[in-house]
């Protein structure tokens, strides 16, 4: 009984290990036709690597990794705030994977297959910023005395100068030029509330939203939202000022199909903004 259990067991052993040998060798030589019959073809090679025998999913893999390698994102052109010089464009690159993919699969024996890409181009470039050279309008105001107040309408006309706006994008005074915080570098001078001068912080700015407010009154641009003094102010004529706080914002909107570019600069007593186009 004990040799029928012993031959049962050795006989089961073996059986398994056969099981085992025929899956192994089952699936060796199914995965060596399937790779033969679909694979990439003999002496196929991508950028130099070898993918003889490579199924698909593994060309996907393969390109899918060196899309992020070779992945260069579009950067548009800007111009520096500081100096007013263009920063060149960034042109992108991406991969074009099943197209890549395609061509592995379906190249000759001993073929090179490169890296199929294609470029981007970002929407803002070097020669669009060097076109906008037209003024359109432009309005100057004298800043007067007063150390803290001019340095208050300086550090503002900084913030908004080299601006540039899209064929239908609204500007935002507040926005554009941030907080008044002494930081930023605002000092505390007079400020006009309910008709009255008092000390604040960042009086005078509103001289510069004044400025841009006539260049812009110049250049036949859309007003969206302006409000005036409570008293009238010295610097432009009556009616023609643009106060602003933390609660009212002066904006306007670039109605044209251009592309606009606003300079503040200060010289001279006088405070000018200029609005140009291409």
């Amino acid at each position: 009984m004990k040799k029928i259990n012993l031959y049962i067991q050795l006989t089961s052993i073996i059986a398994f290990l056969g099981l085992l040998l025929f899956l192994f060798f089952f699936y060796n030589v199914g995965e060596s036709l399937e790779r033969h019959f679909y694979g990439v073809k003999p002496g196929v090679t991508l950028e130099g690597k070898d993918l003889s025998g490579f199924l698909r999913r593994e060309v996907e893999e393969l390109v899918k990794k060196r899309a992020e390698e070779e992945r260069v994102i579009p950067q548009n052109a800007y111009i520096n705030r500081e100096n007013g010089e263009v920063v060149p464009e960034v042109i992108g690159r991406e991969v074009e994977i099943l197209h890549t993919v395609n061509q592995v699969m379906e190249a000759e024996e001993n073929t090179s297959v490169p890296i199929i890409t294609v470029e981007l181009y970002p929407e803002i470039t070097a020669e669009l910023l060097h076109s906008i050279d037209t003024l359109k309008g432009s309005y100057f105001t004298w800043m007067g005395s007063g150390h803290s107040r001019v340095t208050n309408i300086m550090v503002a006309g900084e913030a908004i100068n080299n601006t540039l706006m899209h064929p239908g994008q609204v500007f935002s005074f507040n926005k554009t030029v941030g907080p008044r915080t002494a930081e930023r570098g605002y000092h505390y001078a007079p400020i006009i509330v309910r008709g009255s001068m008092v000390l604040g912080l960042g009086g005078g700015i509103c001289q510069t939203s004044s400025t841009l407010y006539n260049a812009v009154l110049e250049s036949g641009l859309e007003v969206v939202e302006r409000y005036p003094h409570s008293k009238p102010v010295g610097y432009v004529p009556r009616g023609r000022d643009a106060t602003v706080a933390d609660h009212l914002d002066f904006k306007f909107r670039n109605n044209t199909n251009q592309f606009l570019l606003i300079k503040v600069s200060s010289y001279g007593g006088k405070i000018e903004a200029q609005i140009w186009t291409n």
